[in-house]
C-alpha cells in the first residue's frame, strides 16, 4: 500500500466523524480539552492565564511485527498488544523499545527507563475503558510547563511526543493517574453533594523510537481558511512551512473585542505545532494547538483578542517533541466581526 493509498483511506474514515469539529478528535473528551486549551485570550490591563495544550496523534498502522507475549485479559475485555514495529502515513518507521501496563482499579503509577540513542521518542498507548482519567506522561527533567497526557481511552494506538531533557542518555518516563480528589456534585438543588466515582480503564503503554525520513516529507496543501464564519470576516492570512517559518505578524486596529485569530495545519505531526501570541511585545497569555481540516465543517477554535488601540500581534510557533524531516504547513487567519 502506498502513502497516497493510506491518505485516501484516512480521508474516507475522516468523513465518518461527527460534526461540528471532526478534525479535533474522535471522541468528546478530545474535542473538549482542545477547546478549553484555545479559549479566548484577554489582552490589556488584566493579565491572562496560561493554558498548556496537549496534543495527540492517531497512527494508521501498516502491517506490524507481532509481539511475542500473549494478550492479557483484564476487567472490560482483552488488553490490546502494542505493535513492535509500524510505519506511519508519511513513511516514518517506529520501533517499540520499552513497554508497561496499568490495570486501573484505582490511581496508579508505572515507570519506564529508556536508553536514549539520539533518535526521537514518542509514547504509545492503547486502552480498554471507559476511563475518566487517562495517564499523564511525566518525564524526569522535562522542560514542558505541564505534562502531556492521553486524551481518549480506546483500542487505537495513540501517540504522544516525549520531551527528552537536554544532554540525556537515559529517559525516565512515568505514567501517572494519581489525583488529589474528584470533588462532588449535587444531583438536585439543596440535595446532598455526592462524591464522584471515576471510571478506570486498563492501559498498555510503551515508548517508541522513530527514524526520521531521509528527506523532508512535504505535507499536502492546506485548504483555504473560510472568508466568513458566522459574524467573523477574514481580513488577512499569513502562511509558512515549519521549521523554516516560525513567526507571523499582523498590524491590527483598536476596536475592542472585534479581532480573533485561528490556525490550520497539515502534515503528520500537525497537531503538535503550538501557537502563542505576543501583543505589542507582551505575552498574550495562551498557547493553542493547530487545527487539521480534511473534511466536514471548518474546525473553528478562535483566540479572541481584546484591543483598545492599534496593535502589533506576533504569532510564535513551537513544536512539542521532535519533527526532523517531517515539516508542517501552517496558516493563520485574522478575523474581524462583520
Amino acid at each position: 500500500m502506498t502513502v497516497e493509498n493510506l491518505r485516501d483511506v484516512l480521508r474516507e474514515h475522516a468523513d465518518l466523524l461527527p460534526p461540528p469539529n471532526p478534525s479535533r478528535g474522535e471522541q468528546v473528551r478530545d474535542r473538549v480539552r482542545r477547546i478549553r486549551a484555545r479559549r479566548r485570550t484577554a489582552v490589556g490591563a488584566v493579565g491572562a492565564a496560561v493554558v498548556a495544550a496537549a496534543v495527540a496523534l492517531t497512527v494508521p498502522l501498516l502491517p506490524a511485527t507481532p509481539q511475542p507475549e500473549t494478550t492479557t485479559t483484564v476487567s472490560g475485555g482483552t488488553l490490546p498488544v502494542l505493535p513492535g514495529e509500524f510505519t506511519s502515513a508519511d513513511g516514518t518507521g517506529y520501533r517499540l523499545v520499552a513497554r508497561t501496563a496499568i490495570e486501573k482499579t484505582a490511581d496508579a503509577k508505572a515507570t519506564l527507563k529508556v536508553p536514549y540513542t539520539g533518535k526521537p521518542l514518542d509514547v504509545g498507548g492503547m486502552c480498554v475503558g471507559p476511563d475518566d482519567n487517562p495517564p499523564r506522561i511525566e518525564v524526569e527533567g522535562s522542560r514542558l510547563r505541564a505534562p502531556v497526557s492521553f486524551m481518549n481511552c480506546d483500542r487505537e494506538l495513540r501517540l504522544q511526543p516525549l520531551d527528552v531533557p537536554e544532554g540525556a542518555t537515559e529517559v525516565t518516563v512515568t505514567f501517572n493517574t494519581v489525583t488529589s480528589g474528584w470533588g462532588c456534585t449535587q444531583e438536585e438543588p439543596g440535595g446532598p453533594c455526592v462524591t464522584q466515582v471515576p471510571a478506570h480503564g486498563s492501559w498498555v503503554l510503551g515508548v517508541y523510537e522513530w527514524t526520521p525520513p531521509a528527506r523532508p516529507v512535504v505535507p499536502e496543501p492546506l485548504r483555504s481558511i473560510p472568508r466568513q464564519i458566522d459574524e467573523w470576516r477574514l481580513t488577512e492570512t499569513r502562511s509558512g512551512l515549519w521549521p523554516q517559518d516560525t513567526t507571523a505578524t499582523f498590524e491590527v486596529g483598536g476596536q475592542a473585542g472585534r479581532v480573533a485569530l485561528d490556525e490550520l495545519c497539515s502534515g503528520e505531526l500537525a497537531t503538535r505545532l503550538q501557537f502563542s501570541f505576543r501583543v505589542n511585545g507582551e505575552s498574550g497569555g495562551a498557547s493553542s494547538s493547530c487545527g487539521v481540516w480534511t473534511s466536514g465543517g471548518f474546525p473553528m477554535a478562535m483566540n479572541e483578542l481584546h484591543l483598545t488601540e492599534p496593535t502589533t500581534v506576533t504569532v510564535e510557533l513551537t513544536m512539542v517533541g521532535q519533527s526532523t524531516n517531517r515539516p508542517i504547513r501552517w496558516s493563520v487567519g485574522l478575523f474581524e466581526r462583520s
